[in-house]
C-alpha cells in the first residue's frame, strides 16, 4: 500500500467515527494547549525581563548591602560609600538612591506609595538609556528641593482623581510641587513611585546619611574588574563582605534562575494533562480495535500482513495528534494573549507572548509523536490478532 492510501483509509475510519474521535481529540486538545500556554508564559516573562535588562545598557553596575534580594534593598550603605566611589576615575557617574514606604495625601485622601530619592544635577545624562522617560513636565534641576516626579499609576490610577503638573501632594507634613510625571514603565511597583531629591528624602525619614542603593555607570564596559575593584575599596572601609556589587548579567541570571523553577512547576502541572490525554487515545484506538475485528479480520483474510495493519492504526493515531495540536495551539496563544491582556490591564507589561516558530513546530511534532506513543500498544493488539478470533461470532 501506498502512503496516501493509508491515509485515505485512516481518514474515512476518522470520519466514521465523528464522536469518539471527537473526545480523543479533545484530550490531545487539553494537553496542548496546557504545555503551549504555560510555555508561551513561561518565555513571555522571559522576553519580558530580558527587554528591560536590555534598556539597562552594559556598563551599569549596582551596589547594595550584603546579602540583598531582588526586588528590595536593604539598609547599609551610606553618603560616605558614594564619596569613596566618586573618587574613582572607572565611573563616569554615581548614582545614590534612598528607598522607603511612605503615606502620601492628596486630595484629601491618603496613599501608602513607594517613594525613592536621586541626586539632582546632570539628572537627564545620568538617566540617558535607562527608560526613565518624563511624559509630563520635566526632570529635576540641579539643587531643586521639594519637587516631585511621580510614576505613571500613582499620577493616575492611585487617588479619587488624576494628579496633574503643578499640584501639589504632602508627604510626612511637607508640601512637594508635582513637576513631572513618568511614561508608563509596566511595572506596578515602579509605576506606583514617586521621585524627590535624595536630600529631602533623607531629611524627611531622619536617614541623613542612608543609602540603600547605588548605582555606578562605568566608563569602560570591563566590568567585571572594575567591580572588584570598587569592592575591595568599600570593604577596605566597611570591612569584608559586606556589599554586593552586581552587574546587569548577574541580575539577569537571577531573574532566570526564579523563572526556570517556575516553569518547572508550570511543567509539573502541564504533565498532568498528558496522561490524560495519552490515556485517551489509548482508551479510544482500543475501543476502535474491539469493534473493528471483523474489519480486521477481513483484511488478513485477503492477505493484509500484520505490518499493513499496525501503519494504518499508528496513521489514524497520528491524524488524531496532528489535529489535536493544531487545534491546541490555537487555544494556547489565545490564552497566553487573555494572560498578558490581563497583566496589562493590571499595569503588568513585562509579560511579552509572541508566536515562537519553534514551540509550533515542536509542539505539532510533540502533539503527532505523543498520538504515536499514545495508539502503539493497542495498534500492537490489533495487528497480533488471529484471523479465526476476530471473525468468531461473539
Amino acid at each position: 500500500m501506498r502512503s496516501l492510501d493509508y491515509l485515505q483509509i485512516a481518514y474515512i475510519n476518522i470520519k466514521q467515527r465523528k464522536l469518539r474521535t471527537a473526545l480523543t481529540i479533545l484530550g490531545i486538545v487539553i494537553a496542548i494547549t496546557t504545555i503551549f500556554a504555560l510555555i508561551s508564559i513561561g518565555q513571555g516573562l522571559q522576553n519580558g525581563v530580558k527587554e528591560q535588562f536590555e534598556k539597562i545598557g552594559t556598563n551599569r553596575l549596582y551596589v547594595a548591602a550584603k546579602g540583598t534580594s531582588i526586588g528590595g534593598f536593604q539598609t547599609g550603605l551610606t553618603n560616605k560609600d558614594v564619596e569613596l566611589l566618586e573618587g574613582m576615575s572607572e565611573f563616569e557617574w554615581v548614582n545614590p538612591y534612598l528607598q522607603d514606604r511612605v503615606a502620601v495625601e492628596y486630595n484629601n485622601e491618603i496613599e501608602v506609595l513607594p517613594i525613592w530619592g536621586t541626586v539632582t544635577d546632570n539628572l537627564e545624562k545620568r538617566w540617558e538609556d535607562v527608560g526613565f522617560v518624563v511624559e509630563q513636565g520635566r526632570l529635576f534641576k540641579s539643587g531643586e528641593k521639594y519637587s516631585a516626579i511621580l510614576g505613571y499609576k500613582a499620577a493616575t490610577d492611585t487617588f479619587g482623581r488624576d494628579i496633574h503638573i503643578n499640584e501639589n501632594i504632602i508627604i510626612k507634613g511637607q508640601r512637594f510641587k508635582v513637576i513631572g510625571i513618568f511614561e508608563e514603565m509596566g511595572n506596578p511597583e515602579d509605576d506606583s513611585a514617586i521621585e524627590v531629591p535624595i536630600e529631602v528624602l533623607q531629611e524627611l525619614l531622619d536617614k541623613k546619611e542612608e543609602v540603600t542603593a547605588i548605582e555606578l555607570i562605568a566608563k569602560e564596559t570591563y566590568l567585571e574588574e572594575v567591580a572588584k575593584k570598587a569592592t575591595r575599596i568599600l570593604e577596605r572601609k566597611k570591612g569584608e563582605d559586606t556589599v554586593d556589587i552586581i552587574t546587569p548579567d548577574q541580575l539577569l541570571q537571577q531573574f532566570s534562575t526564579i523563572l526556570s523553577i517556575v516553569n518547572t512547576i508550570l511543567g509539573a502541572i502541564a504533565g498532568i494533562s498528558l496522561v490524560v490525554g495519552g490515556v485517551g487515545i489509548m482508551n479510544s484506538i482500543y475501543t476502535s480495535v474491539m469493534e473493528r475485528k471483523k474489519e480486521i479480520g477481513i483484511m488478513k483474510a485477503i492477505g493484509a500482513r500484520n505490518r499493513v495493519i499496525l501503519i494504518l492504526f499508528l496513521t489514524e493515531a497520528a491524524i488524531i495528534g496532528f489535529m489535536g495540536g493544531i487545534i491546541g495551539i490555537a487555544f494556547g496563544y489565545g490564552i497566553g494573549k487573555i494572560a498578558q491582556f490581563s497583566a496589562e490591564l493590571s499595569g503588568f507589561k513585562i509579560l511579552i507572548i509572541t508566536a515562537n516558530p519553534i514551540l509550533i513546530t515542536g509542539s505539532i511534532l510533540f502533539a503527532v509523536l505523543f498520538g504515536l506513543l499514545a495508539g502503539f500498544l493497542p495498534a500492537q493488539d490489533a495487528m497480533k490478532k488471529q484471523i479465526v478470533e476476530v471473525l468468531r461470532k461473539k
